[in-house]
């Protein structure tokens, strides 16, 4: 008998409760995704420091910071992998934003309002082997 996958261990980075919460609670009833959470690019520091995850939800809403978090993790700052996918959470629109983003590699960047749908999808493409 084979054992059963886990979930996907993805750390999640919102600020906004009830957003965060739906999030963690479909993935988790679903079984698509193992969220560990932060409420904001500072909280979510000491867990990248300590643990390796196969993927990171990043809320973009902390700007410099959020900016600062990717480039630390692109350079092999972190227990994670240099290459750790990452979807982005957004409200950017100018060009000159996303180009920013979009130096970093994102796997996805979902703009606000998103369906959870839309999220749940983008965290299956997570690949296991990453942590």
């Amino acid at each position: 008998m084979k054992a059963a996958l886990r979930p996907a261990a993805v750390l999640l980075v919102e600020p906004q409760f009830v957003m965060r919460r739906t999030m963690v609670a479909v993935g988790r009833q679903l079984g698509i995704v193992e969220f560990h959470e932060a409420t904001s690019v500072a909280r979510a520091l000491p867990l990248l420091a300590t643990r390796a995850f196969n993927g990171l939800v990043l809320d973009m809403g902390d700007g410099p910071e959020a900016l600062a978090l990717l480039e630390h993790l692109r350079a092999g700052g972190f227990a994670s992998q240099s290459d750790l996918p990452v979807i982005a959470l957004t409200y950017l629109s100018s060009p000159a934003a996303a180009s920013q983003l979009d130096a970093f590699k994102p796997l996805k960047v979902l703009h606000k309002p998103f369906r959870v749908g839309e999220l749940l999808e983008s965290v299956s493409q997570i690949d296991m082997r990453q942590a």
